[in-house]
């Protein structure tokens, strides 16, 4: 009975890096313009949590690059997408930023996986959206907006808060991309947006 577990957990193992390798191959293909026009889809996040653990929400506001607002079957819940941070409202590029959220969300059903309330009573969650589309083995097909919105350069990976995010990983590689491809914010010498909120406070309070 243990050798059947030990084989079982070495298997789960090396599926979750064949499906990372796939999600990350995958990600090199897709059209990263700044402008994405949210045709290409990419594959679902490589790890996956129980099926008892997402809700399936429809997006009613957007509200910036990193924050939208959902209703879960009644349910009203403002997210924070998990690991990500991207430009403020009144930044460069925080107004492109809100509208690559719009248009990978916005009016869609989206499922939403919880992991924790932040302390502005916010639920932090990794989010995907239906695609539509099927692979060939009759998987859904769907996008992660968390990965994706990092991978075309209109947030950054926020490693101060991402020790929680199930799927962190896929997050660093794909700010690695964008780094690569110099996009959006990695296009030239921006501000941080928690250097710029940092900065905000240091003038309130002065």
């Amino acid at each position: 009975m243990k050798a059947i577990y030990i084989e079982g957990f070495v298997a789960i193992v090396i599926a979750g890096y064949v499906g990372l390798n796939y999600w990350q191959n995958h990600q090199r293909d897709i059209n990263s313009r700044v402008n994405y026009d949210g045709e290409d889809v990419a594959i679902s996040r490589p790890v996956k949590l129980s099926d008892t653990a997402y809700k399936i929400c429809q997006t009613k506001r957007v509200a910036d690059g990193d924050t939208i607002e959902v209703d879960c079957d009644g349910e009203e819940l403002k997210l924070r997408f998990c690991g990500i941070d991207a430009p403020e409202s009144k930044q460069p590029l925080g107004q492109e930023s809100k509208a690559l959220m719009a248009k990978l969300v916005e009016g869609k059903q989206v499922m939403v996986y919880p992991i924790e309330k932040d302390r502005y009573d916010r639920t932090i969650a990794e989010v995907e959206v239906f695609s539509g589309q099927k692979t060939d083995k009759g998987e859904n097909v769907n996008l992660f907006v968390n990965g994706e919105m990092v991978l075309s350069g209109l947030a950054y990976h926020y490693a101060q808060y991402s020790s929680s995010c199930p799927n962190k990983e896929a997050i660093v590689n794909a700010e690695d991309l964008a780094k690569d491809k110099k996009l959006g914010v990695w296009s030239g010498n921006y501000q941080k947006p928690w250097d710029y909120r940092k900065q905000l406070r240091s003038l309130s309070n002065g």
